[in-house]
């Protein structure tokens, strides 16, 4: 199951998505940041370039939401999450925090029901807003169910006047059910870790001789594990036979059969049990493995300036982690992605193997490309439509144009009433979206636009240094005219190194639109003198029956998702 939605969470999570159905949910809503955010476009070699509002995060109190607050007295939530929300409001007044709360909080009561009860959540948020949101989360899941409160830095350090800088995030960890999901991973030892504590053997493996009394458990007892074992007497101790686990996890099939002491010979014929002359107790030997190391606490935070101080790589300490800068390959321009290794932390230690995990604010995609490449199955939702076309473009970089037949997308026009339907509800959204399926980049504002309604962009070398444009109006309304392609053309001209002029209609064109366009001349490309139609004209139904404007091809608009194979083949984003 793999399936990406444009809409609001809420009302996608109500209607399509079953209850008990999810393994596991990240979701990283805005923090009532008051900040407007963006997405960065590629220029015409691939340097950020053009920024586009992606979503506004401001929150303020509206008569929606004073309706949704009496919907949730009313009992369209949990008495609990009512209670927490009357409390909300009597402490702060109605406020921005509080429409922040009240918005937030029928959407978690909605991921509530759709987790499994052994499915986990894990809600990003910053510190200005973590403690309303665990008051709302313990309303939510119960206090019981909390598991963790996980620091992650999320930024090197800044000077602010008169306070600490905060460079964190925290993620507020929260299981369903007593028996959660749940597989602690192990992040390296240090090499300082390994040299004092292991030694090399002379068949050159590190090891290290466990002190104290650590293969027996307290209490005598008559039975086999009660019977001295090589001239050592448990009893005497007051004592018994006892095998760790990291021993038996050593042994081959079989070993659990054995009775305890032929337990202990099998484990010193394998060098598992250390007798030194002399010795008062046998020790067990723990040999270091490719996978050891310290299993991961509540802080994750890169260390600059570490590389080279964990055993067994170079990198440094919890680099998996790091923030993502300006120059970082994996970075794609939205301003509020986090790193695929956050994410591969999360998922690898809380989702079962084809598991499925759910992002309601999905943004970029992040949770959808790690996911992916773990093996599990995924559901993503976002209300901003660029959100949905840059996954969509970012999934087709990494993995080629076949990884569009592993899912289902929803909420996108697929036929002339859905395209009706958006433009009704939405008409700057079906502005974005029919300049998207030409490999547009949108027009920023919808307003003083002068007729550009997007820029689709293709190289006049074959190096892709240089690049010409062709100008993209979009026109939703019936009332269409040759004035309008005249208008555009005219925009052409205007502007520099604008080649073609392509007019986007949702209705047909008349017959003086089409002649106007036909008496607009041609373009010849430079690099293979082949001509083009200087002015076109094309439909949303020709769009969706898979017709292209007829130009050179086009170059993403969209900073590129690295594409990279493990060596099996696989491919993956590092």
């Amino acid at each position: 199951m793999k399936k990406l939605y444009y809409g609001d969470n809420l009302d996608v999570l109500r209607r399509e998505i079953a209850s008990n159905s999810i393994d596991l949910i990240y979701l990283d809503p805005p923090f009532n940041s008051k900040k407007s955010y963006n997405v960065l476009f590629s220029g015409p070699t691939g340097e950020a370039r053009a920024q586009i509002q992606a979503f506004d995060d401001t929150w303020k109190w509206t008569p929606e939401t004073e309706s949704i607050y009496i919907d949730m007295q009313n009992g369209s939530v949990p008495a609990r999450v009512a209670d927490a929300a009357q409390a909300f409001r009597s402490l702060l007044g109605e406020n921005d925090v509080l429409a922040y709360l009240i918005t937030m909080a029928p959407r978690l009561v909605e991921l509530h029901r759709v987790l499994k009860s052994e499915g986990s959540l894990f809600l990003h948020c910053d510190p200005a807003a973590s403690h309303y949101l665990k008051v709302l989360l313990d309303a939510v899941f119960g206090g019981r169910r909390f598991r963790n409160e996980i620091v992650w830095k999320r930024t090197g350090a800044h000077t602010t006047p008169r306070r600490f800088e905060t460079i964190h995030d925290i993620l507020l960890f929260y299981a369903k059910g007593d028996n959660a999901y749940f597989n602690p991973i192990k992040t390296p030892y240090t090499k300082d870790h390994v040299d004092s504590r292991y030694t090399e053997d002379e068949k050159g493996r590190l090891k290290f001789v466990t002190g104290g009394n650590i293969l027996s458990g307290p209490g005598a007892t008559n039975g086999d594990s009660g019977q001295p074992w090589k001239g050592f007497d448990p009893s005497s101790k007051g004592r018994h036979w006892a095998v760790p686990g990291y021993l038996a996890e050593q042994m081959p099939e079989g070993f659990s059969e054995l009775s305890v002491r032929e337990r202990l010979d099998a484990l010193y014929d394998a060098d598992l049990i250390e007798i030194k002359k002399g010795a008062e107790w046998p020790h067990p030997v723990k040999y270091l493995a490719d996978d050891d190391g310290k299993f991961l606490s509540d802080i994750w935070a890169y260390q600059p300036g570490t590389e080279g101080v964990l055993y067994g790589t170079d990198q440094g300490i919890d680099a998996d982690v790091q923030w993502i800068g300006p120059t970082d390959p994996e970075d794609l321009g939205y301003q509020t992605q986090k790193p695929e290794g956050l994410l591969d932390r999360i998922i690898s230690s809380t989702c079962p193997p084809e598991g499925i995990v759910l992002d309601p604010f999905c943004g970029c995609g992040t949770t959808i490309a790690s996911a992916q490449r773990l093996g599990r199955n995924w559901i993503g939702i976002d209300i901003t439509y660029l959100a949905i076309d840059l996954i969509e473009k970012r999934l087709v970089a990494q993995y080629g144009d076949n990884i569009s037949d592993e899912y289902e997308i929803f909420g996108i026009p697929r036929d002339m009433d859905g395209a009706m339907t958006l433009f009704n509800s939405n008409p700057f959204d079906f502005e974005r979206w029919a300049v998207s399926i030409v490999n547009g980049q949108p027009n920023e504002k919808q307003v003083g636009d002068r007729g550009i309604d997007g820029i689709v962009r293709f190289p006049l070398d074959v190096a892709g240094r240089k690049s010409a444009k062709a100008i993209v109006s979009v026109k939703g309304g019936k009332s269409l005219n040759p004035g309008m392609v005249r208008d555009l053309m005219g925009t052409v001209d205007a502007t520099q190194q604008a080649e073609i002029g392509i007019l986007i209609c949702l209705e047909n064109p008349t017959k003086g639109m089409l002649d106007a366009a036909a008496r607009a001349g041609v373009y010849e490309w430079p690099l293979t003198r082949e001509r083009y139609p200087k002015a076109q004209v094309i439909t949303i139904e020709e769009l969706l029956d898979g017709k292209r404007p007829h130009m050179p091809p086009t170059l993403l608009p969209y900073i590129k998702a690295q594409k990279f194979e493990d060596p099996s083949g696989q491919m993956k984003l590092l």
